[in-house]
């Protein structure tokens, strides 16, 4: 699997951000932009460590396809999200969104898939966690339900190996 071109989906996410800074900007969104932003968190996890590993994009597109219901062309360019990576400050924008997004089993479950995508190459690096740590406390999940997430992510990618 490949990265497909930043341009378009670095785009469209810029935009979505701008829109979330508006009064009542969620409630502005479409579907498919709240899921693009979804796509763009998770993204945001895979070149933290600075590697991408061929492991994480099949991955990230398995969970984009299987949580999200993107198509296969979608996936392919939310990839580019990969590339054009967001910066903290776009991070903390996003994640700001999700309480009002995502029901809280929503949320502890995008933190479970940035937790797989963070050990699917069977390394954790200190920066995804601090990540996920972080992306977890700006959306209000407990840290209780963080750690669960991570033994449950490092189980199964104890029996993937």
């Amino acid at each position: 699997m490949t990265l497909q071109p930043a341009s378009h989906a670095a785009t469209e996410i810029a935009h979505i951000l701008s829109i979330t800074q508006q009064q009542n900007g969620f409630a502005k969104l479409s579907s498919s932009q709240r899921r693009l932003l979804l796509a763009a968190l998770l993204a945001s996890i895979i070149p933290v460590d600075g590697r991408i590993h061929s492991n994480e994009l099949e991955h990230f597109s398995a969970h984009l396809k299987k949580r999200y219901q993107f198509s296969e062309d979608a996936a392919k360019q939310a990839m580019g999200l990969i590339k054009k990576n967001l910066s903290p400050e776009q991070v903390q924008q996003a994640t700001k969104q999700l309480p009002e997004m995502l029901s809280m089993e929503d949320r502890v479950g995008l933190i479970g898939m940035l937790w797989d995508l963070a050990l699917c190459d069977h390394e954790l690096h200190s920066l995804e966690e601090n990540l996920i740590y972080k992306i977890a406390d700006q959306a209000g999940v407990p840290k209780k339900r963080v750690a669960e997430e991570q033994a449950r992510a490092v189980r199964l990618n104890a029996v993937a190996r």
